[in-house]
């Protein structure tokens, strides 16, 4: 990546809860490299809920599916809005975290970002990321997407996962544990 540092990221993984905990050291490693930069996830609906517990993405964009994608049924009837929404908000970098790029590569260039950063698999025809990165069989999914960020230059801040407890929660297990005298202190350990 070019001496520039992104203002405006959109990271593309339309996948489901656990598939979202392992991007969540990249998407660490992204905002510890660009704190100052808008990250946008561009994923499943349900993802909202994902996007409002991680302080490493600021914005949502609904996914609508497409044809050979299993994770959604495709609405292709909204996909002219979807990409209107897409290029409403300007991005200068787009993030393909969505598989090994086969389909997902035409799906990004599809959204005319000045800059993209994603897998491939060497030989197969297709469009490719500005950053191409090859497809790493084998590799754990979190180092897998922790090697997509410090391709970008952006460093590792750890392989942990991360599912921060929304304050409403925790302040509802704390009376479900008073009305059930449920005692112990798993709330402080961050345990619920």
């Amino acid at each position: 990546m070019d001496t520039l540092s992104p203002r405006r990221i959109a990271v593309f993984r339309a996948l489901q809860l656990g598939d979202l905990l392992c991007a969540v050291p990249a998407l660490r490693a992204l905002r510890g490299a660009w704190p100052r930069a808008r990250i946008c996830l561009i994923g499943l609906p349900w993802a909202t809920d994902f996007v409002r517990r991680m302080p490493y993405i600021d914005e949502f964009i609904e996914f609508p599916g497409f044809p050979g994608m299993p994770e959604r049924a495709p609405d292709m009837g909204a996909w002219p809005a979807y990409i209107g929404e897409v290029r409403k908000r300007h991005f200068d970098l787009a993030i393909q975290m969505h598989g090994c790029g086969v389909l997902t590569n035409a799906l990004l260039a599809a959204l005319h970002v000045p800059r993209s950063a994603g897998f491939f698999v060497p030989g197969q025809e297709g469009p490719r990321p500005d950053v191409a990165v090859p497809w790493p069989e084998g590799v754990p999914e979190v180092r897998r997407l922790l090697m997509l960020a410090e391709s970008l230059g952006a460093a590792s801040r750890g392989e942990h996962l991360e599912l921060p407890i929304l304050p409403e929660e925790a302040a509802a297990w704390v009376a479900l544990r008073a009305e059930l005298e449920i005692g112990g202190d798993d709330v402080r350990r961050g345990y619920v």
